[in-house]
């Protein structure tokens, strides 16, 4: 499937272009290759936290190449699934690896801590105090 550019992209690829003529054609496949790397390079800005999964923090990063149709094809089913290219890509994994989806764990880790502070709660009772409208006013 061919990808359409708008205008300030055709003129941004007709200068790329143009720069690479001075380069033989190997040379500027592998300029091409190093822009398209840091182009696409998600790790996480200085300072980010880590997204904490049902198995420990989300701090690895998994990449991938495909080809323009099946790329394409991916995030259609990835946005009616309504997610990026990258949840769909961790749903996959986590469906590969564990025979469950990410998304699938995080909303059982989620039901279970939830179950959790259930049973402690009726364990331990009520424990509002006044100033929260307790059994004491």
């Amino acid at each position: 499937m061919p990808n359409h550019l708008n205008k300030t992209e055709t003129l941004a690829a007709s200068q790329i272009a143009a720069l690479l003529e001075q380069f033989s054609p190997a040379r500027a496949r592998a300029i091409l290759a190093k822009v398209s790397a840091a182009a696409e390079d998600d790790a996480p800005p200085p300072f980010a936290r880590s997204v904490a999964g049902p198995l420990g923090k989300l701090d690895t990063p998994l990449k991938t190449w495909l080809d323009a149709g099946t790329a394409d094809l991916f995030r259609r089913k990835a946005a009616m699934r309504k997610q990026d290219a990258s949840a769909a890509l961790r749903d996959c994994a986590y469906a590969w690896v564990h025979q469950k989806t990410y998304t699938v764990m995080a909303a059982e880790k989620a039901l279970h801590d939830a179950d959790a502070m259930d049973v402690l709660a009726h364990m331990t009772g009520p424990f509002e105090g006044r100033e929260s409208g307790g059994p004491d006013q």
